[in-house]
């Protein structure tokens, strides 16, 4: 296949006549998929190339003649949807007829799965290697048996397909260790099971084939079945068509369905119409599974004939439920016929009429399981050799078998180890021309570095005898009986046969040496052995007989023709042998001399290099970009570099300049474990600065790996990028990452920093394409996973088409900036690259390191600060909800309930600027605290400086985009959340007006509301929403139209008409930049042109960013376009053009269209953001009323019924419970009401407590100062509290008093404890619904505790009060009833009106009932008399808040006549003792006092100035004359101190004491 470009397929006359309705369907499919010339001539490999170069986006193919190239380039992007038939234009002259059940938003043009068989029917056995490799690797189905296009015609069984295609399993369950076991699949011996339908079943075979083999933890989509897209449309091609798959066990086995590795096939269509592959399953097949979809007499036939052809046979009943019983059970009875013929087992008869099909995988799992270690293996080759037993076509003739025998030929010899065989055949490879090579080299560097030590290349010359004796070596070199068989075989001039032989050595090769393809690589001795050998060694004979001419020399010319055609066939030649580290400058001249020839003239190029280290898959790579096919070797590379050409199509030749584009790969750069390290080093940086030389565009190609693996190959790529950096191609590098992209940020970084500074221009560009000079990441391919059968995913399509988008717009701008290159300048520049790198004319050199390792480290802490930053920046995201609301609530605080969302976004954008520039001088303070180090080369960092403070700057900037970007997302997130809400506000007040209206619409009328009623008074509520809210849809279609009507009216106001006038779209408008072309011809002189350029810059970005603010003032009041402000803009403009004719240049009328279309667009971009945001709204809110449409009429019908329900809940148990209670309580004991009305009035603080009133008796004496009181109150405290109270009571009962007003108060007091009782009940319960009935028993049980209130038995008792609901509602609806209960009481009240008499008892009563209230505890201080002060409480140690001088109380000083001055809490802290009865007459120490009264609590004295005693030691000091007097004895002797105790400090004492507030 050439390079030149492909001519129209000939349009040739179909010889097969048309003679049914179905040969019609298939003849018009094929036509409609445009394949009906590909079924003459089918679609080859290389055809791939034209296919897949222009796929740049992934797009949905505008009509069915585009799927079949859709499916090649997604599947070789291993796209998850690959098999997708969607289209833009489903239906026309040939559309499918679409069944009624199928999706009517579905754009599936046929079925996905007659899409597969159309493009394997009209593919070569070439391509369906290729497809099958791929598909097998994103797990899908491929085709084993494809049917016949036409009648007449025989199918075909696959074999070639399955030659390439390699698994990899763990071996068994138990095995403990790492190691895998990896096979050529077609070879590969396992069982085999069948899966055929025979008649219409109920369930999908497909599907459940898919359940079967996913397992129980994941999907799987592995057969095309109905429930996918386009799966429900007929079949026209697939029926008959035979699938297979495998299903290999991995170290997981909860993810594994088997514990050994199975073959899986699947018939398509009913097997009753295919009795071919049919057979051929059977006498293959282990086991036959059949979905039987009826039993009958012919199903009865056919399961028979099956079952004894079949080793063994699982039936599945899938049988549908029957329109007449009789025909159901004659069903039934044939079955049991059958299953009695068949002699299966329950097990094995799996019954699929009742259980969904998730459950019936699971049992046809089970039974494989059961089945499957009694199962005998095969292989596809075995399955092969069958169908040409039964006379089926199998796809490998005669051609193919002798391209085989070709093979072995070739490879002759070598079971006996690929060591000798590579010494004995290929021994041109072999230490004597590395010697030669690397002495050759050493020969041109030593004479450019006379001086430097060779020592061990002098020792190398010694062992190897010198030149002459290796040329001499050379020459007695005689073709191999090997090498002449594989020249020959490579010479024919059948190309098919040729292309047969190549693919037969890659897979013979393959699959010898697959023991080297294990993880365990490590242990293997034996090298690997590849085609490239062959091809390589091809090069190296004609390179021996150009060095030495003689007889062959002649036979030797064809060699460069033949690797000419082979390189534009699609096989790739070897440019740079990296095991030896030489380029074959005569071999590589002569064959591109034999390419020049054969290319058209004046041809052109660019060169694409990718640098793959070991573990990369450049190969899979540009396979997916381009279509090409490289070598692809799983774990082994051969390391060198490779090369072919690719014929761009006429589209991408335009945009980049050239014909066509070089691709060369390098493969094995870093190998692990190499014997001689340094020099391997060495030799990798040989190969990567020669093929960088040779590139317009590197790719360097980060494979996964170790931490030393890693550094060195970024030490290899930085080298290279540093030695061709300044070379006369600049080659642009780029990074992709297999592995962890910090390894590709550090290499992106790298390079940024080296490239030299851009152009305006082209820095503007990268700002806004910044991936253009970034890293491409998620380039990691189906590739990676411990298996090779697992589902793929878009990731890595994606990534891989963006990758492609990036390198052809590096090429577009290469057609900018430089010359492509015709092939006769590239072989000159190719000779020069190789004498540059033989003789190491670079400072860098090729082992060397340290300049490597300082642009790492220097890198690795940029690439470190600037994840710290995105990380950062990323967390503080994330608070930007919280962070918006503490603003707006900030805001409604000052007063400022509309804040302005752009002062938001300025405040919240300076505060993401700080951080990020906090956190930018953090990095660049790290990196100048690195170039501080000792052993960093000072003045090459110094050169670079500029670049690196660039870099940082850029990702300040790209940072703060994002960050804006991340800030308005969250403000138009938070506005609309807003607005949502406020409108479930709206519609939830709305409801709840029309429930409550209904409730007491039901109260008033004692009615029932039906649910239809309620039904429409929703709707009537509902319907009103969208008419109270601005739900309008805004149009958007007119206004670039109208935007392009007033543009082109003001142009032709000024003379500008017949303008083409083209709006710009978001991605092109990057800023207006004046041009040289704006200026007139007296405008251009070139010592003026910057100036006016940069006056004419100035003018026009003040005079967009003034129409910009016009704009911005619109779309803030969110206006709707109109006509008047696009006048209003070109207006601005106008004006701006007239100050523009001021200054002393002239612009062409071209400025102001280039200008006003700018502006223009802009604006115009702005009004669309602006209706598609306000449309993005009013779907969002249209979308969730129709959401919660049906939800919220059921809430709301819900509410009303249970609302209702405890609306006479609560009205019944007011009635029946409450209204006793009431009319109880209002008539009870009246002294009891007086009481609480004096505790309840001015008299509560007194009153409240015994606390209050002993505080206020003592306050009392001290204010009214008699010393009979005194001594009344501590002598007889019981009578100076009663003639207190006696006071009181007869001062409230004055009055006449009437049973009015004793009413009201006990009424008001009754329903102030009602509706404490409910809130105490509601707050003893933390849910949010509760049970109206237990909820009424803890308000019963509330008003019942006080003791004075008798509740009505089983007053809660019916179903009536058997209801759960929203405790709040109920609540309030209790209350409602209770307010209405007090209120009609009341009013019954006041329509009697009579008095109650006072009784004549009442004072007495009262006085005793007051009494027994504040006379608190009984228990007295048993030294000083103080009583407890802790009464009303409950407690179990007594406690006096004022202890007394014990003289008030007549006791004496010991052995003296005095008073005694000391206190209780005095004698707590001294020695003092004291006795007693209590004590049996001895002595105890007061501060001892609990062993006797344990129930009593004396504090010792406090130590401030006079303590809480300093009431008694006033009233002591002031009347101890008197107290002695009464006393009869002495007057206390009192310190000297207690006579500055005023009145008002006993007053504070005593307030201290007794803890009062007031």
């Amino acid at each position: 296949m050439s390079l030149h470009r492909q001519r129209p397929p000939e349009h040739r006359t179909m010889m097969t006549e048309i003679v049914s309705e179905t040969d019609r369907d298939k003849h018009i499919l094929l036509q409609m998929l445009d394949l009906h010339s590909q079924k003459v001539s089918p679609t080859d490999l290389t055809s791939m190339l034209y296919i897949s170069c222009p796929w740049l986006e992934d797009k949905l193919p505008a009509n069915p003649t585009e799927l079949s190239n859709a499916f090649l380039c997604r599947l070789w992007l291993y796209h998850p949807q690959c098999r997708s038939s969607s289209c833009d234009v489903v239906a026309g002259a040939y559309g499918v007829a679409r069944p009624p059940d199928m999706d009517e938003t579905s754009q599936s043009a046929i079925n996905p799965s007659d899409l597969v068989a159309a493009v394997y029917m009209t593919s070569n056995s070439f391509l369906q290697q290729e497809i099958t490799y791929r598909m097998v690797r994103c797990h899908f189905a491929v085709p084993l048996f494809l049917p016949p296009v036409y009648p007449d015609k025989n199918g075909t069984v696959l074999l070639w397909p399955f030659r390439g295609v390699l698994g990899k399993w763990k071996s068994t369950f138990m095995e403990e260790s790492e190691s895998y076991t990896m096979k050529n699949m077609a070879s590969s011996r396992m069982p085999f099971l069948s899966a055929v339908r025979l008649g219409q079943c109920s369930v999908s075979k497909s599907r459940v084939l898919n359940s079967v083999l996913g397992g129980s933890h994941k999907l799987n989509d592995c057969f095309i079945n109905r429930d996918m897209d386009g799966g429900q449309l007929p079949r026209i091609f697939s029926d008959g068509l035979v699938e297979v798959t495998w299903n290999l066990p991995s170290a997981d086995h909860h993810s594994s369905s088997f514990s050994r590795p199975v073959l899986m096939a699947n018939l398509r269509g009913d097997a009753a119409d295919f009795d071919k592959q049919v057979s051929l399953l059977c006498y293959t097949s282990a086991l036959l599974i059949v979905f039987c979809g009826y039993f009958g007499t012919k199903e009865r036939q056919l399961l028979m004939s099956w079952r004894d052809n079949a080793s063994h046979l699982i039936l599945i009943d899938c049988s549908g439920a029957m329109e007449e019983d009789d025909e159901e059970n004659r069903n039934e009875k044939m079955k049991q016929i059958i299953l009695k013929d068949l002699e299966l087992s329950e097990q094995f008869v799996i019954d699929a009429r009742d259980a969904d099909e998730e459950t019936l995988a699971t049992k046809l799992r089970d039974a494989l399981n059961t089945l499957l270690p009694h199962m005998h293996s095969t292989s596809l080759v075995a399955t092969a050799g069958t169908a040409g037993d039964l006379n089926m076509n199998v796809d490998e003739d005669n051609t193919c078998r002798m391209a085989f025998g070709e093979v072995e030929e070739v490879l002759d010899g070598i079971e006996d180890g690929v060591s000798q065989f590579l010494g004995e055949q290929l021994p041109l490879q072999g230490p004597t021309w590395k010697t030669l090579c690397q002495l050759e080299k050493e020969e041109g560097r030593r004479k450019d570095h006379r001086n430097e030590n060779l020592h061990w290349q002098q020792e190398n010359l010694e062992q190897t005898g010198g030149k002459e004796e290796l040329l001499e070596e050379l020459m007695n070199y005689k073709l191999t009986a090997g090498m002449q068989s594989f020249i020959q075989s490579l010479c024919t001039y059948d190309m098919t046969k040729r292309a047969f032989f190549l693919s037969w050595m890659k897979v013979k090769l393959q699959v010898m040496q697959l023991d080297k393809l294990s993880d365990r690589e490590g242990e293997q001795q034996e090298p690997y052995i590849g085609l490239e050998h062959f091809l390589r060694e091809m090069g190296l004979v004609y390179e021996r007989y150009f060095r030495s001419p003689n007889y062959d020399l002649y036979e030797m010319f064809r060699l460069p023709h033949v690797a000419a055609e082979l390189l534009l066939c699609g096989v790739p030649l070897e440019l740079f042998d990296g095991d030896t580290s030489v380029f074959p400058l005569n071999w590589i001249n002569s064959v591109l001399f034999e390419v020049y020839r054969q290319l058209p003239q004046y041809s052109r190029m660019r060169v694409l290099t990718t640098l793959g280290f070991h573990n990369s898959k450049n190969a899979e790579i540009l396979s997916a970009l381009f279509g090409v096919n490289f070598a692809k070797s799983c774990q082994h590379h051969i390391r060198g570099a490779y090369m072919l050409f690719v014929c761009l199509p006429d589209n991408i030749r335009k945009e980049v300049d050239c014909e066509f584009l070089m691709l060369i790969v390098t493969e094995g750069l870093n190998p692990p474990r190499s014997a001689q390290q340094e020099e391997s080093f060495v030799h990798d940086n040989e190969l990567a600065t020669f093929v960088s030389q040779l590139s317009d565009v590197t790719l360097v190609n980060l494979p996964q790996g170790g931490l030393i693996e890693t550094r060195q190959n970024l030490q290899i790529a930085i080298n290279a990028f540093l030695r061709t950096k300044d070379s006369e191609r600049r080659p642009t590098f780029r990074v992709v990452s297999e592995g962890p992209i910090k390894d590709a940020k550090i290499m992106g970084c790298v390079v940024e920093i080296l490239t030299p500074e851009q152009s305006t221009r082209e820095a503007e560009t990268e700002i806004h394409h910044d991936k253009v000079r970034g890293v491409c990441e998620n380039l990691v391919g189906p590739w990676t996973n411990v298996s090779l059968f697992n589902e793929s995913n878009q990731i890595y399509s994606d990534a891989a088409l963006e990758l492609k988008q990036n390198l052809l717009g590096v090429f577009r701008e290469k057609a900018l900036t430089g010359q492509p290159t015709c092939l006769g300048a590239f072989m000159e520049h190719m000779c020069n690259a190789w004498e540059s790198v033989k003789n190491q004319n670079f400072e860098i050199g090729f082992g060397d390191k340290h300049v490597a390792d300082a642009l790492i480290g220097l890198c690795t802490k940029l690439v470190d600060g600037e994840q710290e930053l995105t990380d950062l920046m990323h967390h503080w995201v994330q608070d930007l909800d919280t962070r918006i609301s503490e603003l707006k609530e900030s805001a409604a605080q000052n007063g400022n309930d509309g804040e302005d969302p752009d002062d938001i976004h300025r405040i919240l954008g300076a505060e993401a600027t700080m951080q990020i520039n906090s956190e930018s001088e953090k990095i660049k303070s790290g990196l100048w605290e690195y170039l501080r180090q000792e052993d960093i080369n000072v003045n090459l960092m110094e050169t670079y400086r500029p670049n690196l403070l660039r870099k940082v700057h850029s990702t300040d900037q790209q940072v703060t985009l994002d960050t804006n970007s991340e800030i308005q997302s969250a403000l138009i997130r938070h506005n609309l959340s807003t607005k949502i809400q406020s409108l479930l506000t709206a519609l939830e007040a709305a409801l709840e007006v029309k429930i409550r209206s209904l409730l007491d619409s039901c109260k008033n009328n004692d009615s029932v509301i039906e649910d239809k009623q309620l039904q429409q008074e929703f709707s009537s509520v509902w319907n009103d929403i969208p008419s109270n809210l601005d739900l309008t849809t805004h149009e958007t279609q007119g206004i670039h139209t109208s935007m392009v009507e007033q543009l082109k009216e003001n142009l032709n106001s000024r003379g500008l008409k017949k303008q083409r006038i083209k709006l710009k779209t978001t991605n092109q408008l990057r800023g207006f930049k004046v041009k040289n072309r704006h200026f007139a011809l007296g405008s251009k002189m070139k010592r003026t042109l910057k100036h006016n350029k940069e006056v004419a810059q100035r003018f026009t970005d003040n005079l967009i960013e003034d129409c910009n603010r016009r704009v911005s003032e619109k779309l803030r009041h969110k206006e709707g376009y109109s006509d008047s402000y696009m006048r209003e803009l070109l207006a601005i403009v106008d004006k701006g053009l007239e100050v523009l004719t001021m200054e002393p240049f002239v612009m062409k009328r071209k400025f102001e269209v280039d200008l006003k279309v700018h502006i223009c667009s802009k604006a115009a971009e702005s009004f669309q953001q602006m209706y598609n945001a306000l449309n993005h709204e009013r779907d969002t809110k249209q979308k969730f009323l129709n959401e919660t449409k049906e939800r919220h009429f059921q809430s709301f019908m819900y509410s009303f019924r249970k609302r209702d329900q405890c609306q006479k809940a609560a009205w019944t148990f007011t009635n029946s419970c409450l209204r006793p209670i009431a009319l109880d309580f209002v008539y009870n004991s009246l002294e009891r009401q007086i009481l609480d009305d004096m505790l309840a009035s001015d008299y509560l603080q007194v009153y409240v407590s015994p606390r209050n009133f002993h505080y206020h008796l003592l306050r009392e004496l001290l204010l009214e100062n008699k010393f009979e009181k005194f001594l009344e109150y501590l002598q007889s405290p019981e009578s100076i509290f009663r003639k207190k109270i006696e006071n009181v009571v007869v001062e409230r009962l004055s009055g006449s008093v009437m049973i009015e007003d004793c009413r009201e108060l006990r009424i008001r007091q009754i329903f102030e404890r009602m509706e404490k009782a409910i809130d105490l009940a509601s707050e003893n319960s933390s849910e949010a619904t509760c049970n109206v009935r237990l909820l009424l028993q803890r308000v019963c049980a509330v008003l019942k505790s006080p003791g004075d209130v008798t509740v009505p038995p089983d007053v809660t008792a019916g179903p009536l009060f058997d209801v759960s609901t929203q405790q709040e509602h109920f609540v309030t609806q209790l209350k409602e009833s209770l307010a209405e209960l007090s209120s009609s009481i009341t009013q019954e009240f006041s329509e009697n009106v009579d008095v109650i008499e006072v009784p004549d008892d009442l004072s007495i009563k009262l006085q005793n009932l007051l009494y027994d209230h504040v006379k608190g505890c009984d228990k007295c201080c048993p030294f000083c008399k103080s009583p407890c002060d802790l009464g009303g409480v409950e407690h179990t140690a007594h406690e006096a808040f004022v202890h007394r001088p014990k003289g008030v109380v007549s006791y004496t000083i010991a052995g003296s006549s005095s008073l005694s001055h000391l206190t209780c809490s005095a004698d707590m802290a001294g020695e003092n003792q004291f006795q007693n009865r209590d004590t049996g007459g001895q002595p105890v120490l007061y501060r001892n006092y609990q062993s006797i009264y344990t129930d009593w609590n004396i504090s010792p004295e406090r130590l401030e100035k006079y303590g809480s005693g300093a009431y008694w030691k006033y009233v002591l000091f002031r009347y101890n004359s008197k107290f002695a007097q009464v006393y009869q004895c002495e007057p206390a002797s009192l310190p000297e101190d207690w006579k500055q105790i005023t009145q008002e400090e006993a007053l504070r004492s005593l307030k201290e004491a007794f803890h009062i507030t007031w």
